[in-house]
């Protein structure tokens, strides 16, 4: 088989999670079917350097389009451009393509057999989450007909397929629910900024969905408890909207922390935090859960589901019930380092299963 690989989401680090389980499902491909070609696809004015992990596999393939993704953006936007078909005119023959998260592909000829991988429909179910420009994002890449118009999707969750189904009247039968797991290996090379507080660890807060006002509110009441006065919060990404928050002495941010960095932080943290509004996954309670860190995560979306064993859970709209739960976590015994959920050989062995299906049935 010759698989074309939209390999953007990989090269674009701004994605996070994203980014790292497309790289994940793509190098455990690669391995467990030596068989078979990736064609990797990447747009721009320069011509990007894929990941070592992925580039160094013999069976994968590099195709660079050299339109600047600006104008490939409008281009895919008006119908003009086509990921597969412009690939085509380098690559004759290609099997099927393999979506790993929306963007602008343009039009999928209806020869070419295709699955997107969906993370989640939080763009439908909640706008104000996103910014204008997200949504503007959203909009241009015409989601919901990329969604509908590949001949399968991958779903990262039973919550997310869900959402397929009543959102968008995907037919349950046109969706596959993939596993996934860790994606930041255990290391600990990094040396955190010298300190003797125990520290609770959060992600981004200028994401809305994140729900940083709850993080803050519960973390501020625990520290009028005499025996957590000291604890401070680490907060991973961008920083809180409100600037005042942005100048409290107990907070500190890393806004882009490289993978040991951010193992590290995941080590040595007294607690993970994830209050988010919805998930369609809860990647980062997976990533903590390698180290035996507490959990506390939010009984919105897919985290019931989807959490780690052990996980701790309260509702995002409480904050006194995350002093409660992050209390429990704090003080509970630290549990020994968790199996991965999977080895992406289990994601990688699904999407060869659809794709097979896919050309059987073509």
């Amino acid at each position: 088989m010759i698989l074309l690989v939209d390999a953007r989401p990989i090269i674009d680090a701004a994605r996070g999670g994203v980014s790292r389980v497309a790289l994940e499902i793509c190098v455990a491909y690669a391995e467990a079917f030596p068989q078979d070609t990736l064609i990797c696809v990447t747009t721009g004015s320069k011509k990007p350097i894929l990941p070592d992990r992925l580039s160094t596999q013999p069976n994968v393939q590099h195709v660079h389009l050299p339109w600047p993704n600006k104008l490939w953006s409008i281009a895919a936007f008006l119908g003009v451009v086509s990921l597969v078909t412009e690939t085509k005119k380098r690559v004759k023959n290609i099997d099927a393509a393999f979506f790993p998260n929306l963007g602008f592909v343009g039009t999928i000829p209806k020869n070419i057999p295709s699955t997107l991988l969906l993370h989640d429909l939080s763009f439908l179910i909640e706008p104000a989450w996103f910014t204008r420009k997200q949504r503007l994002w959203h909009h241009a890449v015409r989601a919901k007909r990329l969604i509908t118009s590949t001949t399968h999707l991958l779903s990262v969750s039973e919550t997310t397929k869900r959402d397929a189904i009543n959102l968008i009247k995907i037919p349950s039968d046109h969706i596959t629910v993939i596993p996934l797991g860790p994606t930041v290996p255990l290391a600990t090379s990094y040396q955190l900024p010298a300190t003797s507080s125990p520290y609770i660890l959060c992600l981004g807060a200028n994401d809305a969905r994140k729900n940083a006002k709850t993080t803050f509110e519960a973390v501020r009441a625990l520290r009028r408890k005499k025996q957590f006065h000291d604890v401070e919060l680490v907060v991973v990404g961008a920083r809180f909207i409100t600037p005042n928050e942005n100048k409290i002495s107990w907070i500190r941010f890393i806004e882009r922390p490289s993978d040991q960095q951010l193992s590290t932080l995941y080590n040595n943290a007294a607690v993970f935090l994830y209050p988010s509004w919805y998930e369609g996954f809860g990647l980062p309670l997976h990533e903590a859960a390698q180290y035996g860190t507490p959990r506390v995560a939010s009984i919105a979306g897919a985290l019931p589901e989807t959490a780690p064993a052990g996980t701790f859970f309260a509702n995002p709209m409480k904050p006194h019930q995350w002093v409660t739960a992050i209390t429990l976590a704090i003080t509970s015994p630290r549990t020994p380092i968790e199996t991965p959920l999977t080895n992406w050989k289990d994601a990688a062995t699904k999407l060869k299963s659809a794709l097979d299906h896919m050309i059987e049935s073509a």
